[in-house]
């Protein structure tokens, strides 16, 4: 997508490749040259190669090239140059081709332009096909690729690319350390081909490692979503072309669900928002999915909109960036509808604020990221419980409060009981932002033990390690742990 956020371009790659551009009129030149042998090969070729490549399927692109090695089904003589005149020529000679591209180096990468009308689907991949045999096929090849474009009637484009050379590779999970699945499919061309048939659809990109969809409005984003799911794909990206409205990061084997699709549309059509970028896995920690909004107005009234909206989805966090109604530059964080994650309920026999000394100890700093730990002893006379995680806002030096997307960190550790005088703990941590410009440091903290429950006033001087104040910084986000038994020792 076209947008102002630093998102890959949706056919992953970085420009064209070097060109070797040789339109269809040249096949008659080349033919020329090869005389002959080009005939006979060009009449064998494509049959036998097409022999071996649907051994595991009548639809399937080869992942490697044939296995026998026979020179009889590869283009060229042995001379380089020849090898590519060749092979452009077979890719030409295909049906449904209008123009060829290659790099220039034998079977290295290839890409191929339909004609338009695009042809049927079927049609489609099958030169697709034929056409990926003929590349894996060239003589002294490594990690070729091919890749296939057209335009729809209705001016959408698509391109898809395939081969172990593709731009796009599945590559592994860094989560997980696993290898992604490919995402490509049997009938990819087909089902990019189907897709830009509609006008609603402005460009298609699959690849083993990536499937995104622009559509021409965030009205399309719904009904587009129905359309892919009909394909029986799943999706990297949906967004509207040319803006900066859309979801990223997705698994590439589901679909966005309506009520997300429906709540970007919503939120794109408020007056001065200018970016929806719906994250579904972030690249910090942590990496739950977040709604980024940017506005040219007021933060505060977006935030409204989102804390207020009919919206069915799973729990979804939110940042709205824009300004106060002064002018200033301000940030508003949430959850949308209102809904944040639990972390347990407030547990029969919970602790009384009034019998709770809530404090902050132990700061600390490692990669990046900072650590605060949050405390409650018990004070009373008898026995308590604390479960889930407590609430905490943060209040800079200048006393305004500073608007930090706060979330759990864990799923919510059993009840504890606190006996009198005992003390719990919760681990408050966050990725400390740039104090370049004198920016306002948090230097106290409201503390509830658990949400809803009366707050507790937790100055920060004195700390070892904070100094002047957190640099927990507004718009930023911080993760808080459930209440566990405090370190003994």
């Amino acid at each position: 997508m076209d947008d102002e956020r630093t998102v890959p371009a949706a056919d992953g790659t970085d420009g064209p490749l070097p060109a070797r551009r040789v339109p269809r009129s040249t096949v008659a030149v080349v033919a020329s040259v090869a005389g002959v042998v080009l005939a006979v090969v060009a009449a064998l070729l494509a049959p036998a190669i097409l022999d071996a490549a649907v051994a595991d399927g009548p639809a399937a692109l080869p992942s490697s090239p044939p296995p026998d090695g026979s020179t009889a089904t590869s283009p060229g003589s042995g001379d380089p140059e020849h090898e590519v005149e060749d092979m452009t020529a077979l890719l030409l000679a295909l049906p449904g081709v209008e123009d060829v591209q290659t790099n220039g180096r034998v079977g290295t990468s290839a890409e191929i332009t339909l004609v338009t009308p695009l042809p049927s689907p079927e049609a489609a991949q099958r030169t697709a096909r034929d056409a990926s045999a003929i590349v894996a096929a060239v003589p002294g090849g490594g990690a070729w690729s091919l890749r296939v474009e057209g335009t729809g009637t209705g001016g959408g484009a698509l391109a898809v690319e395939h081969g172990p050379g593709a731009a796009a590779v599945p590559g592994v999970d860094p989560a997980t350390g696993e290898p992604r699945p490919d995402l490509l499919g049997a009938d990819a061309v087909a089902d990019a081909v189907r897709l830009v048939a509609h006008d609603s659809v402005r460009r298609v990109y699959l690849a083993p490692g990536a499937a995104s969809v622009d559509v021409r409005s965030a009205d399309d984003l719904v009904p587009v979503a129905a359309l892919v799911r009909a394909e029986g794909r799943g999706l990297t990206s949906l967004g509207v072309g040319g803006s900066g409205v859309g979801t990223y990061d997705g698994d590439g084997l589901t679909v966005p669900d309506d009520a997300l699709l429906t709540l970007l549309a919503d939120v794109a059509a408020e007056p001065g928002v200018t970016q929806v970028v719906h994250d579904a896995v972030r690249d910090t920690f942590p990496q739950d999915p977040l709604l980024t909004v940017i506005t040219s107005g007021d933060a505060a009234v977006v935030a409204r909109v989102l804390d207020g909206a009919a919206y069915s989805g799973p729990v979804l966090a939110y940042q709205v960036h824009g300004s106060t109604d002064g002018g200033a530059s301000a940030t508003r964080s949430g959850f949308v509808a209102g809904v944040a994650p639990t972390t347990g309920a407030r547990p029969a026999g919970a602790c009384a604020p009034t019998d709770l000394a809530l404090g902050a100890t132990g700061f600390d700093a490692a990669a990046g990221r900072r650590f605060l730990t949050v405390t409650a002893r018990n004070d009373g006379a008898v026995e308590c419980v604390l479960a889930g995680a407590p609430a905490v806002r943060f209040v800079a030096d200048d006393g305004s409060e500073t608007d930090v997307l706060l979330e759990p960190y864990d799923d919510g550790l059993a009840p504890l009981t606190l006996a009198p005088g005992a003390t719990a703990w919760a681990a408050l941590s966050w990725r400390g932002g740039s104090t370049a410009d004198d920016p306002p440091l948090v230097t106290t903290l409201l503390v509830a033990p658990h949400p809803g429950d009366p707050e507790s006033v937790v100055g920060l001087a004195g700390i070892p390690g904070v100094g002047d104040g957190l640099d927990l910084l507004g718009g930023g986000t911080a993760t808080i742990g459930s209440w566990a038994p405090a370190r003994t020792g």
